[in-house]
């Protein structure tokens, strides 16, 4: 089963696990400025909504970009860190590389098949940062 984590969308998280190139089962929900403090909450219940354990993961699957760059720095350490832990393979995957779930879900297999534990992941950002300059008074 894979595990994929979508937070490319400022506004809104999608999790969802697939097998077979199949989505599973999916989670929306919203997060702006919460990813942080959501993101690992809403995987744990993922899981128990059906009955799966962490180890049940055999692949991690993260949109890399572009996307806002904390909300996609997020998504991609979250999911690092949970590949590392589990010694799972782990894919980036580009918002231009799928149309919708059901394709997501295929190119997530087709490419977690190809790929090896260890790996890392770099989020994608198509621009530079937005930093507003501080005003002086």
């Amino acid at each position: 089963m894979i595990l994929i984590i979508h937070t490319a969308d400022q506004s809104q998280v999608l999790l969802a696990l697939a097998k077979a190139s199949k989505l599973i089962a999916q989670k929306r929900f919203k997060a702006q400025y919460q990813q942080g403090e959501k993101l690992l909450l809403a995987i744990d219940d993922l899981l128990q909504a059906k009955n799966y354990k962490l180890k049940a993961i055999k692949g991690i699957a993260v949109i890399s970009g572009p996307g806002p760059f904390t909300a996609l720095r997020i998504g991609v350490a979250t999911a690092n860190t949970l590949a590392w832990a589990l010694g799972v393979p782990i894919i980036g995957i580009k918002l231009n590389e799928f149309q919708d779930l059901d394709q997501l879900a295929a190119v997530a297999e087709k490419k977690i098949k190809k790929a090896s534990a260890g790996k890392i992941i770099e989020p994608f950002y198509d621009k530079e940062p937005n930093i507003t300059k501080r005003r002086l008074s």
